[in-house]
């Protein structure tokens, strides 16, 4: 068997594997952070993401009960203030509003779908520190607490997460980040996405649903009219996801894979059997007679 040929299978393998492992939610963060916004009321600061392009942001109402000025930074570094439009305090869900038109915006996926160890991100502002991100899987898909369900997730969550996204690896939000166990180490909850659009559903609010991803009243690939704003069409509903691995990597990896593994295999063999071919013969002495047996010592068990 060739070395050469091996060692370019080898190789190839692992520049297919290397391009496979860089496939991973960076395209899909990016492609998001420009909907997230940090907020700021009073002397508390969360997260929260634009939900139509005329200034509708859904946050957390815990972060804003009462405050005086609601502050957005917005993906551009800019501030602008905002107003509470409506709250929902069993749900923990604020729709805020604010003075701008023609801003990117999210697109929701169905949390009824969702099974444990589906891959999901946060994006936030832990302590004050906007844009960040941590990754970490849906632990729990109906987890009842107070008579109510979250998403458990073991995606690091901090203060100033709150009201925040949960995404998926396609960047669709499935979730809000509202609530951590302090005791414990990355138990975190969020509300399921589904609650979520019918809480801006209820406000008035035309959402950007993933086609047959969300409930039954929601279900369109695209935003439907909203109120009319002044200027060119809001580029966020038509941007198309981030996209997914190619056809290529999903059938050449496996391919190469395969390939390596049987060339690897072979040259195993072929070694083997001029290992064996170079070996002296062992001649064996001849098997003692049944007197020389005497002697040994037979235990029962």
């Amino acid at each position: 068997m060739n070395k050469a040929i091996f060692a370019s299978a080898v190789a190839l393998t692992v520049l297919l594997l290397a391009a496979g492992a860089a496939a991973d939610m960076s395209e899909t963060i990016e492609w998001v952070s420009d909907s997230v916004v940090t907020v700021k009321a009073d002397n508390r600061v969360g997260a929260g993401f634009i939900v139509s392009a005329d200034g509708g942001v859904l946050s957390s109402a815990h972060l804003v009960e009462d405050a005086d000025k609601v502050v957005l930074t917005m993906g551009d570094n800019s501030e602008v203030t905002a107003a509470v439009e409506k709250k929902d305090d069993e749900r923990d869900l604020a729709l805020l509003r604010l003075d701008r038109v023609n801003l990117p915006v999210v697109r929701f996926a169905g949390s009824g779908a969702l099974k444990p160890g589906t891959k999901v991100a946060a994006v936030g502002s832990p302590l004050g520190l906007e844009g960040s991100v941590t990754e970490g899987v849906i632990s729990a898909v109906d987890r009842e607490i107070d008579g109510k369900n979250y998403l458990q997730i073991d995606a690091a969550l901090n203060e100033g997460n709150s009201g925040g996204p949960i995404i998926d690896e396609r960047g669709r939000v499935v979730g809000v980040a509202t609530a951590v166990i302090k005791e414990a180490e990355n138990v975190g909850f969020a509300i399921p996405s589904d609650e979520a659009i019918a809480f801006l559903q209820q406000a008035g609010v035309a959402v950007n649903v993933a086609l047959g991803a969300g409930p039954a009243a929601t279900t369109t690939e695209t935003q439907p009219v909203q109120q009319p704003s002044p200027g060119p069409r809001p580029p966020g509903p038509s941007r198309p996801g981030p996209a997914g691995p190619s056809l290529l990597l999903l059938i050449g990896i496996p391919l190469v894979i395969s390939l390596a593994v049987s060339l690897l295999v072979s040259l195993l063999v072929a070694r083997s059997v001029r290992v064996r071919r170079q070996q002296p013969v062992t001649v064996y002495p001849e098997q003692p007679s049944e007197e020389d047996l005497s002697d040994i010592d037979i235990t029962l068990h």
